[in-house]
C-alpha cells in the first residue's frame, strides 16, 4: 500500500513539473531513451517545415468510396520510418488495447504546412492552409496517426500567434490580455525566446498599425525566431508538457490507487497516449512505475462476429440430428429471428436482389435504337422539381414484374433515423434504398449502359467511351477489393468498337416554320448535341461482359455485400464495448448501424442485433404516415406552397421569381423527411428538429411566416 501511494505521489509531482525540469527528471530516471526515435523524427519534420518545406502531402484516396484522404509525411529517415511503423500504425495500437481510436478522424491540419505557405506565397498562405482540413482513416498509414496525434497539436501551439491574429473571435480587452499572456508563457515553457518578434502579434503590440506587407514580414520573422532554436529541444519540451498533463490527469483520478484507463482517456488525452506510448495504457503505467488497477481489462483483439442469417436450409438436418419435428424446429427458428418465417431478412433480400438483377440485365440487353433511354431504370436520387432534365419517374415499372415491384417496396419500406431510433419510419424511396443495398455493381453496369446509349443517341454523354475507365476508377477499385473485378478487356473492346460507329450527326434542337409570300420555309435550329449509329454494337459488348461477370461473381458479390456491412457493425459494437466496458445505448448503436439496418432489415435495429448474435436493448415500432406515392406527395406540397412549373430561362428574365420557386421546390422535396420525423416523434417536429435553418424562406418573407405555411401544405397534401 505504501509503495503504491509513493508511486502515485511521485506521479503527482511529475505532473506539476515544467517541461525542462520534467525532462531532467525523466533523464535521471532513465526513461528518455524510449522517446528518442520519435523525438528525432518530429524534430526533423519541424526543422523542414520552418525552413519552408511542405511536410505532409494530402491526396484523395481513390480506393476509398467514402473519399477519405491519404497522408504522407516527409522527410523521415529510415530509423524514424521504422519507429512509425512499429508504434503509430492503427493495428499496432489496437493490439495494445487502444480501441478508443476511431477508424476515421477529421484532420484539421491547417498549421502543419502553414510555414511553407508563408514563405512561398505569403499573400495567400492562410487561404491555402485552410484547404488542409480533411478526413482521414487512421488505418491508412502511420503518417496519418503521426499527423493527428502529434504534428497538428505541435504546430497549432507554435503558430498560434499567427492563427490567433488571422481568425480570433471577438473578445474583451481583458480576455485578449489573458490569451496573449498564455501564448507568451507557452513560448517560454518551450524555451523559445521570441522577444519583440512575438510581442508584435500581441494585443496592442502594434499589429493593427502594420500594412499587408508588414504582416507578412512579421510572420516570417516569427518563423525565423523559432528556427533559431534547437528543434529537438522544442520537440522534447512540447512532449514533456503533454505527458506532464497526461500524468496530472492520471494523478487526479488516482483517489483509490491506479485509475482505470477509461477514466483518464478523455478525447483530449487519447492523442497523447497514441503519440508517445503506442496507444498502450500499460506502457504508460510502466513509464510511471505504477501497477495496473486489478480491475483493468484491456482487449488486444475484438471477438470474431458470428452471423445468424441462413438457418432455413439447415432445418431438416437439425431436426433429424436432435429427433425433433421439422415444424417445431421451424417454429423455434422463426421465434429466434423474431418473425413469422424461417427465412432470414438477409436471405429474403438476397433472393429479391438476384431476381431484380435478372430483369435489370434483360432490360439493358433488349435496348435498341429508337427506344426511350433507360435513365430511371435504377432509382438513384430523390424526386426533385425544377427546369432541368430528370429521369423518367418509376421507369422500373415497365421492366419489372408487378410482384417484384411490390416485393421491393415491402422489403425496403422501412428505415430508422439515428436521432430517434424508437420508431421504424417510412422509407420514401424503397427502390433507391434497394439500389444502395446492391451497391457499386449496379452503379457501374447501369452507368456503362447509359454511357453507351447517350454516346450513340445523344445529345451528350457524361464521359466518352475512352474515359470510362477513369470515370469509374473508384468503383472499379471497390469491386476489385471485394474480389469481383471487372475484366479490363471490356474497356478495350468498347474503345475499339467506337471506330465502328457511324459518323456524328448534329441533332436538331427544334424546328420552326415561317410563312413567306412564296411559300413556307422550315428553319431548323441545331446545337442539341450529336448522335451516332451503331448502339447495338456497344450494347452487345456490354451485355456479354455483364453476363460473364454475373455468372462468375454475382452470388459471391451479394454475400460480400451483406457480410461487409454486418461485420462493420459488429466490429464497431465490440470496439465501443472495449472502450466503455459496456454496450452502447440503442441510440448510440443506431448512429453507426442505421444504414445497414435499412439495407438488410427494413430499418429494424433489433433484427440487426439478432443477426450479429447480440441481444437488443430495446425494440422499435413501425409507423407509417407518409403517403405511398412519394412523387405525387412532393408535387402536391410544392403546389400548396404556391410553386408553379417554370423553364430555365425564367432565371434570366425574372431571377427573383425563379429563385422563390427553387426554394419552394427544395422544401417540397424535404417534406418526406418532415413526415419521417413526425413518425419518429409521434408529433409535429419543431423547426429546429427539422433543420429549417438549412433551407431558404424568402418566398414566405422569413421562417416565422413560412414554417406554419409549410406545415399546412404538408397536411393538405395528405401528410400528417
Amino acid at each position: 500500500m505504501a509503495d503504491r501511494d509513493q508511486a502515485i505521489d511521485r506521479a503527482a509531482y511529475l505532473g506539476r513539473l515544467p517541461p525542462y525540469a520534467f525532462l531532467r527528471s525523466e533523464n535521471e530516471r532513465g526513461r528518455r531513451e524510449r522517446f528518442d526515435d520519435i523525438d528525432h523524427c518530429t524534430a526533423q519534420l519541424l526543422e523542414a517545415a520552418l525552413a519552408g518545406q511542405c511536410i505532409i502531402n494530402l491526396v484523395d484516396d481513390d480506393t476509398d468510396p467514402e473519399r477519405h484522404t491519404l497522408v504522407t509525411a516527409t522527410p523521415i529517415d529510415p530509423v524514424g520510418r521504422t519507429a512509425l511503423e512499429k508504434n503509430l500504425s492503427l493495428s499496432a495500437q489496437q493490439a495494445n488495447g487502444a480501441w478508443f481510436l476511431p477508424e476515421a478522424v477529421p484532420l484539421k491540419s491547417q498549421t502543419v504546412n502553414l510555414s511553407a505557405h508563408l514563405r512561398s506565397q505569403p499573400s495567400y498562405a492562410l487561404t491555402l492552409a485552410a484547404d488542409d482540413n480533411v478526413r482521414v482513416r487512421l488505418a491508412s498509414s502511420p503518417d496519418a496517426m503521426l499527423t493527428w496525434s502529434l504534428l497538428v497539436p505541435l504546430f497549432d501551439q507554435l503558430l498560434r500567434p499567427i492563427t490567433e491574429r488571422a481568425a480570433a473571435p471577438v473578445r474583451t480587452p481583458d480576455e485578449h490580455r489573458t490569451v496573449w499572456l498564455e501564448i507568451v508563457r507557452c513560448y517560454q515553457r518551450l524555451g523559445i525566446s521570441a522577444g519583440s518578434v512575438l510581442w508584435a502579434f500581441a494585443y496592442r503590440g502594434g499589429w493593427s498599425g502594420l500594412d499587408r506587407a508588414g504582416h507578412a514580414r512579421a510572420r516570417i520573422a516569427l518563423l525565423d525566431a523559432i528556427i533559431g532554436h534547437d528543434p529537438l529541444s522544442i520537440v522534447r519540451a512540447f512532449r514533456a508538457e503533454r505527458i506532464s498533463a497526461f500524468i496530472d490527469k492520471t494523478a487526479q483520478k488516482a483517489k483509490r490507487g491506479t485509475p482505470l484507463a477509461r477514466l483518464v482517456l478523455t478525447k483530449k488525452m487519447q492523442p497523447i497516449l497514441s503519440a508517445y506510448f503506442a496507444g498502450s495504457w500499460l506502457e504508460f503505467l510502466d513509464y510511471l512505475e505504477l501497477s495496473p488497477n486489478p480491475n483493468e481489462e484491456l482487449m488486444t483483439a475484438l471477438p470474431q462476429p458470428t452471423f445468424f442469417v441462413g438457418g432455413a436450409s439447415k432445418v431438416g438436418s437439425a431436426a433429424a440430428e436432435h429427433g425433433i419435428e421439422v415444424d417445431d424446429v421451424n417454429a423455434m427458428l422463426a421465434a429466434f429471428l423474431g418473425q413469422d418465417t424461417t427465412t432470414s431478412p438477409v436471405e429474403r433480400r438476397v433472393t429479391a436482389l438476384r431476381s431484380w438483377w435478372r430483369h435489370f440485365d434483360a432490360a439493358h440487353a433488349s435496348q435498341r435504337t429508337g427506344m426511350p433511354d433507360l435513365w430511371g431504370l435504377v432509382e438513384d436520387a430523390p424526386h426533385s422539381i425544377g427546369p432541368l432534365p430528370c429521369p423518367a419517374p418509376r421507369l422500373f415499372e415497365r421492366f419489372l414484374p408487378t410482384d417484384l415491384v411490390a416485393e421491393v417496396e415491402e422489403l425496403w419500406s422501412g428505415t430508422v433515423l439515428p436521432r430517434w431510433p424508437q420508431a421504424i419510419t417510412t422509407e420514401p424511396y424503397p427502390h433507391m434504398a434497394m439500389a444502395e443495398t446492391l451497391g457499386p455493381a449496379v452503379s457501374f453496369w447501369h452507368g456503362v449502359g447509359l454511357t453507351a446509349w447517350f454516346v450513340c443517341a445523344g445529345p451528350s454523354s457524361r464521359t466518352p467511351l475512352n474515359g470510362l475507365r477513369g470515370y469509374y476508377e473508384r468503383t472499379l477499385t471497390e469491386l476489385a477489393v471485394m474480389g469481383t473485378p471487372i475484366h479490363p478487356s471490356l474497356f478495350e473492346e468498347l474503345e475499339q468498337a467506337e471506330n465502328l460507329l457511324g459518323p456524328p450527326e448534329e441533332l436538331i434542337q427544334h424546328e420552326e416554320q415561317v410563312q413567306m409570300s412564296d411559300g413556307v420555309i422550315a428553319i431548323r435550329f441545331i446545337g442539341g448535341g450529336q448522335r451516332r449509329a451503331g448502339f447495338e454494337i456497344l450494347r452487345d459488348i456490354i451485355t456479354r461482359h455483364r453476363r460473364g461477370w454475373s455468372n462468375r461473381y454475382l452470388d459471391s458479390y451479394l454475400q460480400e455485400r451483406w457480410t461487409q456491412e454486418l461485420a462493420a457493425v459488429a466490429r464497431e459494437l465490440h470496439r465501443r464495448i472495449a472502450v466503455a466496458r459496456k454496450a452502447p445505448t440503442f441510440r448510440q448503436f443506431a448512429k453507426f448501424s442505421a444504414g445497414t439496418a435499412g439495407h438488410w432489415f427494413n430499418g429494424d435495429l433489433a433484427a440487426l442485433y439478432t443477426a450479429i448474435g447480440e441481444n437488443a436493448p430495446d425494440t422499435a415500432s413501425r409507423v407509417r404516415l407518409l403517403p405511398r406515392d412519394t412523387r405525387q406527395f412532393i408535387e402536391t406540397v410544392y403546389a400548396e406552397l404556391g410553386g408553379r412549373p417554370y423553364e430555365e430561362h425564367l432565371r434570366i428574365t425574372d431571377f427573383s421569381t425563379a429563385d422563390r420557386y427553387r426554394q419552394r421546390a427544395r422544401l417540397a422535396t424535404a417534406s418526406t423527411r418532415y413526415v419521417q420525423i413526425f413518425e419518429a416523434l409521434g408529433r409535429p417536429p419543431k423547426h429546429t428538429e427539422f433543420g429549417a435553418g438549412r433551407y431558404e424562406w424568402d418566398w414566405a418573407d422569413g421562417l416565422e411566416n413560412g414554417w406554419p405555411l409549410y406545415q399546412r401544405a404538408i397536411t393538405a397534401a395528405g401528410g400528417p
